[in-house]
Formats: structure tokens, C-alpha cells, sequence
């Protein structure tokens, strides 16, 4: 199950569907407005004026062959960024059948739609608040299943992962070993509750990634305020995570990325999801998926980060510091 399809969480879609992993999709926002806040490949910023190709194509099979070109082109009208996908994923692999459309919003999906997620054994999330986060990873990961959440914002992209009690069989060469157990296992909620300081390992002993720095101010402005932030929130935003960070983790209340000009940069490119990052995470998270369905192989445990700027790409595990 897809919820809330953006940028990158379409192209772990698109990989997975391709490979004949069927999708059902969540995404219950308005169409177009959502679309133009987090257009994807899917469906790019045409898809705000114009019916997607597919459904176009879908259109003109429907109508007599006598019909009209501008009646074969008249506009398909959506209600959902759901409604506006089942075409155009059905049309990507069609040995896999009708998209399943889960119409219901996140707070809905919770509240009312526990039975549904434990039915699937991947759930991929983006956009979504934090404590909605926590609470599927709880009824996906309680239920034996395994929660993504994956969001790129400009040149940058993260996701946190809760497989919960999850075994692989590890890899040498092409010989695969006796199943091993995944360890530390650390569920979403705590991942979200360490606090920034005390996020470090031995190769990052002073501070965590900026990468996951980044989203962590993002998530917990998210939080905080109940939206993503842009342009327009930029001064709100510095103001509430500079607080947050000197309440929560004052000893990088200093550090670059907590500055009121760079948390205003950020602001500004926290829903721009540029296309070469979503199309590395996306295929990164891809075989993630795919090594958590299959567990053949080490995954990812628990967050996997991509710095645009550096081409760079690495695992970093968020867990409480014991040492404490």
C-alpha cells in the first residue's frame, strides 16, 4: 500500500510494479491541488490541466470508432490523487489487474482502516505528520508486516523503516547463510523520540547526518504546525524548530543547519522534489522493499539518506544512546 503518492514514493511504485509487485493506493487529496504541491512522473504539472495519457487512451477505447478526436480527449475529472493514479499504474503492468483504490484520508485510514493495513506486508508513506506515522508502523509492524517513510526535499532525500521483528538470510558471495534475526530492532516511535544529540555512532560521534538533521526539522515542524513547510512558512519555521532544537537538543543549537537563513532555505525547498533524487532513493528503497518481502540479503536498518550534492547515499541507525 502507497499513502500519499509523491515524487519519490512513485518511483518505488513504478520499480516495484514493473517487478510484478502489486500496488493498492491510499491517497485521498484533492486532484489537482495535490498534484501541483507534489507532482511526480506519474502524474507531472500537466496533469493539473489535462487528463494523464493513459487515461486519455483509456477514454478513446471506450468511445465509437466514429467518435470525434475532441470527444476522445474530453477531460477525465478526479476527485482524488488516488482516482487519478489507478490509470496510469494499471497501465505500467497489466498481468497485474486493477490498482485497488483505498479512498480514505490518513486520520480516517487510522481510525477506521486498521483491518486493511494489516492485510499488506509493505506500506511506503510520504507527507504524512509523525504520530500518524507512528501509529501505522505500529499496526503494519505489530501485524508482522514491514512501514516505509520515504519524502526527498530539493537536493536531499530520507527514510525512516520499521521492519519490526525481522530475520534475513545473509549473503557471501552467492551462497546465502542461516537466517539471522535483525538487530538493534528499534521501532518508529522510539527512532522519532531520540533526540538529535544523542543520534551519533562511532563514524558520526558529534552530531547524525545533516540528512536525517534535515528531516527531523521538517517531520517536527510537521508535527508542531500540521503542515509541510514552504516558502511562505519560512520565518515560522526557523522560529519553532530553533526553539525545539535548543529545548530538545541544545548542544546543536550552534550547528549550521539550525541557523535562521539555512532553516529558511530549507523551508523554501522542503516540497521540492527534484527528479534524479526521487529516482535514486526511489530505487534504493526498491530493493529495500524487495529484500524485506524475499529476506534474502542484510537490509537497511533503519533509515537510508542521499545527499544530491555529494552523490552519496548510507545507512544510519537512530537509537537511543546507552551510554546515558
Amino acid at each position: 500500500m502507497y499513502i500519499n503518492v509523491t515524487g519519490v514514493s512513485s518511483e518505488i511504485l513504478k520499480n516495484l510494479v514493473l517487478a510484478g509487485v502489486k500496488a493498492s493506493i491510499c491517497d485521498a487529496r484533492p486532484f489537482p491541488d495535490a498534484v501541483r504541491d507534489t507532482p511526480s512522473f506519474l502524474l507531472p504539472p500537466a496533469a493539473t490541466t489535462t487528463t494523464t495519457i493513459a487515461a486519455r487512451t483509456n477514454l478513446a477505447a471506450k468511445k465509437d470508432i466514429n467518435s470525434s478526436e475532441e470527444q476522445a480527449t474530453k477531460k477525465v475529472k478526479y476527485e482524488t490523487v488516488g482516482e487519478a493514479l489507478k490509470p496510469v499504474v494499471e497501465d505500467l503492468n497489466l498481468l497485474l489487474g486493477p490498482c485497488e483504490i483505498v479512498n480514505l484520508t490518513v486520520a480516517d485510514l487510522i481510525a477506521n482502516g486498521r483491518d486493511q493495513l494489516m492485510e499488506f506486508p509493505i506500506v511506503v508513506a510520504s507527507r504524512i505528520v509523525p504520530q500518524e506515522a507512528i501509529q501505522i508502523s505500529k499496526i503494519v509492524a505489530g501485524a508482522g508486516n514491514k512501514f516505509f517513510m520515504a519524502d526527498c526535499f530539493g537536493l536531499c532525500g530520507a527514510s525512516a523503516m520499521d521492519l519490526g521483528e525481522h530475520s534475513f538470510r545473509p549473503e557471501m558471495g552467492k551462497k546465502l547463510l542461516d537466517p539471522i534475526s535483525l538487530t538493534p530492532q528499534i521501532p518508529l516511535e522510539t527512532m522519532i523520540s531520540v533526540p538529535l544529540q544523542d543520534a551519533v555512532n562511532r563514524f558520526h560521534k558529534k552530531h547524525p547526518p545533516t540528512g536525517w538533521m534535515k528531516y527531523r526539522a521538517i517531520l517536527e515542524y510537521c508535527q508542531l504546525s500540521g503542515a509541510w513547510p514552504t516558502t511562505d512558512k519560512a520565518d515560522d519555521f526557523a522560529g519553532k524548530i530553533q526553539t525545539w532544537i535548543q529545548n530538545t537538543s541544545p548542544t546543536l543549537a550552534d550547528h549550521e543547519v539550525f541557523q535562521a537563513n539555512s532553516l529558511k532555505t530549507l523551508a523554501t525547498v522542503a516540497t521540492a522534489e527534484v527528479a534524479p533524487i526521487c529516482a535514486v532513493l526511489g530505487g534504493i528503497l526498491g530493493n529495500e522493499v524487495i529484500k524485506a518481502i524475499s529476506g534474502k540479503g542484510e537490509p537497511a536498518n533503519n533509515t537510508i539518506l542521499f545527499d544530491g550534492e555529494t552523490c552519496k547515499a548510507w545507512t544510519f541507525c537512530v537509537r537511543p544512546n546507552e551510554t546515558k
